[in-house]
C-alpha cells in the first residue's frame, strides 16, 4: 500500500510501499482514501519543528495526514450506519478511555493528555490508500458535499472554538438590540484556512468581519474578502484602520501579531487564541494585564474538536455549497498527484490556501 511517511524528529518526508495488515474486526470499516488535506501541522512535523509527534506502538515510522475524505470499501459484522459506498470523514484524535471526556466522546477536552492524533501522534494517519477504522469514528458525509467534505476536519475545529466562546460569553447579554451579533466586530488575525473558515462561519453568525495580516492579501484572498463581506487590513501600514474590537481570533501563534491589538479591544470583548508556533517572544506589560482585568477580557484557547463538531462542520459546507460555492472552490488552492506530496509538504506553494492530495 502507498502512503506519505515519515521519521518523527527528523526532517523529510518519501511515499513509499508499506506492508501493514489490517484484518476488518467487529464494528469497523474500510475505508479508500480520496483526498487528504495538508496543513501547517503536517509540515511542522515534516520540517521536525513539532517535537511531539511520534510513532504508532509497533512502528519505527508514521503515515502522515489528519485531514481526510474517503468511500467505504467494506463494512465488517455489526457496522450499524455505514455501507459500502458512503463517503466518510475520520475524527483525528481518539480518547485516552480514562477520564470522563473521554468516555463521553469529548476526547478534545482529555485530562489526561494520553490520547493519540492519527497521523500526528501515536496513531498512524491516512495519507495512504486506504485504512482500517471503527464506524465510531467515522462520520458519514452527504454525497453532495464529496468535492469539499476534505476541509471538514479543519473547519470542525474552527466550529468547535466558536462553540466554545458563545457558551462562555453567556456570562452576559452579548448581542445586539435587534438580537444578532451585527454589531459586533470580529477581528481574524491570519489569512491561511484557518483564518478563512473563521472569517466565513463569523460573517456567516452577522459579525462584522475585518482580516488582518502584515501583507496585502493576493488575489485569492482579496477575492473571499470582497465575497463574503470581511475586509482584509494590511497591519504593516494600515494599523490605524484595525476597529475596535468585541473579538480577536489569533490564528498565526505569533505573540506579536496579536498582542498590539490588545488596546483596542472593548469592555467584555474575548480574545481566541488557536494559532501555535515556537521560539517568538513578546511582553505583555502590567498596564495591559490592567486593561484585560478592568475590561472583562475573556481569554480562550481552542484546540481538536470532537465529532459533533465535524457534523456542525458539515452543516457549514451545506450551507456554503448554495451561498459561496466560488469561495469553496477557491479555498481549494491545489488538488496535487501523490507522487507531489514531499515537495508540497517541504515547502508551502505561492498563494496556498489549502492544498489536497488526490489519491484516486
Amino acid at each position: 500500500m502507498k502512503a506519505v511517511v515519515v521519521i518523527p524528529k527528523k526532517v523529510g518526508v518519501e511515499v513509499k510501499d508499506v506492508d501493514i495488515k489490517e484484518p476488518l474486526g467487529k464494528g469497523q470499516v474500510r475505508v479508500k482514501t480520496l483526498y487528504t488535506g495538508i496543513c501547517g501541522t503536517d509540515r511542522g512535523i515534516v520540517n521536525a519543528k513539532i517535537t511531539f509527534a511520534y510513532p504508532q506502538n509497533g512502528f519505527n515510522f508514521l503515515i502522515l495526514g489528519h485531514e481526510g475524505l474517503g468511500i467505504v470499501e467494506e463494512v465488517g459484522e455489526g457496522v450499524k450506519t455505514l455501507k459500502k459506498g458512503d463517503y466518510v470523514v475520520p475524527v483525528v484524535r481518539r480518547g485516552c478511555g480514562v477520564c470522563l471526556n473521554c468516555k463521553i466522546g469529548r476526547q478534545d477536552f482529555c485530562e489526561t493528555g494520553k490520547f493519540v492524533e492519527a497521523g500526528i501522534r501515536g496513531k498512524n494517519g491516512f495519507m495512504r490508500e486506504e485504512f482500517v477504522d471503527d464506524e465510531l469514528w467515522l462520520v458519514k458525509v452527504p454525497d453532495s458535499l464529496k468535492d469539499y467534505a476534505v476541509l471538514t476536519e479543519p473547519l470542525s475545529n474552527v466550529v468547535k472554538a466558536i462553540d466554545e466562546l458563545l457558551f462562555v460569553q453567556r456570562r452576559m447579554v452579548w448581542t445586539c438590540e435587534d438580537s444578532t451579533f451585527e454589531c459586533r466586530n470580529a477581528v481574524i488575525i491570519g489569512s491561511g484556512p484557518i483564518g478563512t473558515f473563521f472569517s466565513l462561519l463569523l460573517t456567516t453568525l452577522g459579525f462584522n468581519v475585518y482580516i488582518v495580516n502584515r501583507r496585502d492579501p493576493n488575489p485569492t484572498e482579496a477575492y473571499i474578502a470582497q465575497r463574503i463581506g470581511a475586509t482584509f487590513i494590511n497591519s504593516s501600514r494600515e494599523k490605524d484602520k484595525i476597529p475596535e474590537a468585541d473579538l480577536i481570533v489569533d490564528t498565526s501563534g505569533y505573540p506579536s501579531a496579536f498582542i498590539p491589538l490588545l488596546p483596542k479591544m472593548k469592555h467584555n470583548s474575548a480574545l481566541v487564541l488557536f494559532g501555535t508556533v515556537g521560539g517568538e517572544k513578546d511582553e505583555i506589560t502590567s498596564d495591559l494585564i490592567t486593561s484585560i482585568v478592568e475590561k472583562n477580557i475573556l481569554i480562550v484557547g481552542s484546540v481538536n474538536a470532537s465529532k459533533k463538531d465535524f457534523e456542525g462542520a458539515l452543516n457549514y459546507l451545506s450551507i456554503w455549497k448554495d451561498r459561496y460555492r466560488d469561495v469553496l472552490d477557491k479555498i481549494i488552492t491545489s488538488r496535487v498527484p501523490v507522487e507531489k506530496a514531499p515537495e508540497v509538504l517541504l515547502r508551502k506553494p505561492s498563494g496556498e490556501i489549502k492544498t489536497v492530495i488526490q489519491w484516486q
